[in-house]
């Protein structure tokens, strides 16, 4: 997740914007680096470079925190697309999403962001034509004029044919103000449908003022704030975009490299030595890939942690991906996270096997199950050793990191 770099006193008073870590890929918010590890891990699938280094940033782009909050509100959206909302009269863009994350509601540039990671699509919403002489007002109406007089009591008229009887006259001449049927005027039989019993040959407009018909009448566009016209061609064009989840999983998947990253963080903490993404030899000689793997560095104890998230919630057949690794290296502690449901059999099948299963809607409450789970763990096995400096270094280093709160 962003980190805020840290400034000196005396440059606070200078600095009124925030510095946030620049934004290159959603994926790579959450890197770290971490020391070798035992013989057992044969193959490491990634190496986790330490890309956290702080640069300096506009403030506009989005936290991590809220770049995920941001996906995750709109998987509710049934499109899963955020749409603009136009100020026609103050000529101003805005996307009301975005003040469920605390952000302005035009701050576009954070949503152009994950454009740039591959998260969002951008597409075009729509073309507005505006006025060439106040560009910032986006009201603008079509009017039409009498090539003529000039009048603006234009009306539309179209020919009718009743194709039952041949009948042909102007539309005038037809009554259908009754919506279910009407009449026609020469064989006054009922017309119930318009379009199939009904063609239209020709069209042309009248002026009211002058009596003057035409085929073609003068089409102005008119400044609504500042009242004149201007041509349609003399217009100037506003693009307006909406942005579609181009991936559902995407929210998931962020999610589970911000929780990775702190995870690994906390386990350091401990006194682990714990890597990322890494394959791992079980005791039938298969190769097993597994996201956390941690070893305390004064005992033989280990621990396993998955992340597993899914839209339709963990089922059975996900836990199964989690058992034969487990059973296969035999760690001490195996751990599954998720932000997403448990379907029903998942608790009993993790009990019965030592799963440990923390499932938390959001990420923060899972690394605070995870801390509890590990520091009752670490306090059980080493809080009467020689290691009791070691652990409560920990628990001060945990403390601190998160503000001196318990």
């Amino acid at each position: 997740m962003f980190r805020k770099k840290s400034v000196p006193d005396s440059d606070i008073s200078s600095k009124n914007e925030h510095k946030l870590p620049k934004l290159d890929t959603l994926s790579s918010f959450f890197k770290g680096k971490s020391s070798d590890f035992e013989s057992d891990v044969i193959v490491e699938t990634s190496l986790i470079e330490d890309s956290m280094q702080p640069q300096e940033t506009d403030f506009s782009k989005p936290t991590a925190n809220k770049a995920v909050q941001l996906i995750q509100e709109v998987q509710k959206i049934e499109d899963r697309t955020i749409k603009p909302f136009i100020d026609y009269n103050e000529g101003r863009l805005f996307y009301p999403i975005l003040s469920k994350i605390g952000e302005l509601q035009d701050n576009i540039t954070c949503l152009d962001d994950l454009v740039a990671d591959g998260i969002l699509e951008k597409k075009v919403y729509e073309k507005l034509i505006v006025c060439p002489i106040h560009p910032d007002t986006f009201s603008s109406s079509m009017r039409l004029y009498c090539p003529k007089c000039h009048s603006m009591s234009v009306e539309k008229l179209n020919l009718f044919e009743h194709k039952k009887c041949g009948y042909i006259t102007e539309s005038v001449n037809f009554d259908f103000s009754d919506s279910n049927t009407s009449n026609c005027p020469s064989c006054n039989k009922p017309i119930k449908n318009f379009e199939k019993e009904i063609r239209v040959p020709a069209m042309w407009y009248q002026c009211d003022d002058c009596s003057e018909k035409f085929d073609n009448a003068v089409i102005k566009l008119h400044c609504r704030k500042h009242e004149h016209d201007f041509d349609t061609n003399s217009g100037q064009f506003i693009t307006t975009f909406s942005y579609k989840l181009k991936n559902s999983e995407i929210s998931i998947n962020s999610d589970t490299n911000q929780i990775k990253d702190e995870l690994l963080k906390l386990l350091q903490g401990f006194n682990f030595t714990a890597k990322l993404n890494v394959s791992i030899k079980g005791k039938s000689g298969n190769i097993h890939d597994i996201p956390i793997y941690a070893k305390s560095k004064t005992t033989n104890e280990s621990i396993l942690i998955f992340i597993k998230n899914q839209n339709n919630g963990i089922d059975q057949s996900d836990m199964n991906s989690i058992l034969v690794p487990k059973l296969d290296i035999d760690p001490t502690n195996t751990v599954l996270v998720t932000v997403s449901g448990l379907n029903s059999g998942v608790e009993n099948l993790a009990k019965h096997y030592g799963i440990h299963l923390i499932s938390e809607p959001d990420f923060s409450q899972i690394l605070t199950k995870v801390e509890e789970f590990v520091s009752e763990w670490y306090s059980q096995n080493h809080s009467h050793s020689e290691n009791n400096t070691s652990f409560e270094s920990a628990i001060s280093g945990r403390k601190s990191r998160k503000g001196g709160k318990n």
